[in-house]
């Protein structure tokens, strides 16, 4: 939201001027004749020649045109263009929480300095197209169509043929696109107006005027979390000392020896020694003897 003002009010009005004065010039020149001698636009109206009469004539007109305002509207439209860059890049700035203060307070002051000058260029040309229009003399009577030397504005020229010519459709269109484009700048200032909204809320974000202009503010963008923190390594602390923790001495129970707990002994581990294993012998099984007992000599279990 807070891009809204550069972005799509302050850069689009400046466009749709430019749209206006390109529409307004074709439309003019369209309808126009270059004189192969004197190389001037020429214009072919046809009407009465003079006021009252019902004879009508072809009357040719050398268009000469006073761009002093039109080249200040379109001026205009460049420094606007410019603000409404710079406007959008200095509210992005300012928009992110990770710059220092010094970084902030130069991209405040562009946007500031830059929309006072939009402001300022966009009812100085609207003041001086419109002083210019005032005092174009324009044509009153059909007599005033035939003088030489005629030099008037573009807006002067489309809207005074209009008058005197209804006839002439394009007169109309070109009329009204020439004085949108003048009064376009008023909303062109108003834009840079609302950039100060935008650019006010982040500034009191961070403090207001008084952070603007070097003073304490609040947290909004600071090298370190902690507001205002001063440059260099941090200062030791000065507070009251805390309380001192020491070891306590075992507590002893009269009557109750004191055990004392000791490691027990460390047990040193080596490396075991490998059984051999190999081959067994293998017993051999074969026929026994048998025992010859006499049987005068046997007894009655052996006999």
């Amino acid at each position: 939201l807070l891009l809204i003002p550069p972005l799509f009010l302050l850069l689009p009005i400046a466009a749709v001027i430019n749209i206006l004065e390109s529409i307004s010039k074709n439309t003019l020149y369209s309808h126009s004749q270059r004189n192969e001698r004197s190389g001037a636009f020429e214009i072919t109206l046809y009407g009465p020649a003079t006021t009252g009469s019902d004879n009508l004539y072809n009357v040719d007109i050398s268009v000469n045109i006073d761009r002093g305002p039109t080249l200040a509207i379109l001026g205009t439209c460049v420094v606007a263009y410019a603000v409404a860059a710079l406007g959008a890049v200095g509210l992005w700035e300012l928009r992110k929480v990770e710059g220092t203060a010094r970084h902030e307070r130069m991209w405040t002051w562009i946007v500031f300095i830059s929309n006072i000058i939009m402001i300022a260029a966009s009812l100085g040309a609207f003041g001086y197209a419109s002083s210019a229009q005032d005092s174009d003399k324009s044509w009153q009577r059909y007599e005033d169509v035939g003088k030489t030397d005629q030099e008037h504005t573009r807006e002067t020229w489309a809207c005074q043929i209009d008058k005197l010519y209804p006839n002439q459709d394009w007169a109309g269109s070109a009329c009204g696109t020439a004085k949108g484009m003048r009064f376009l700048l008023v909303p062109l200032a108003i834009s840079a107006l609302f950039v100060f909204v935008s650019l006010w809320v982040l500034v009191r974000a961070r403090g207001g005027l008084k952070w603007l202009f070097g003073g304490k503010g609040r947290y909004a963008g600071f090298q370190s979390v902690y507001e205002m923190r001063p440059p260099g390594p941090p200062s030791p602390y000065t507070g009251p000392p805390g309380p001192q923790w020491a070891p306590q001495p075992p507590q002893q129970w009269p009557g109750q020896p004191v055990q004392q707990w000791a490691p027990p002994p460390y047990q040193q581990w080596g490396p075991q020694p490998v059984q051999q294993w190999g081959p067994q012998p293998v017993q051999q099984w074969g026929p026994q003897p048998s025992v010859q007992v006499q049987k005068a000599d046997a007894t009655v279990e052996q006999r």
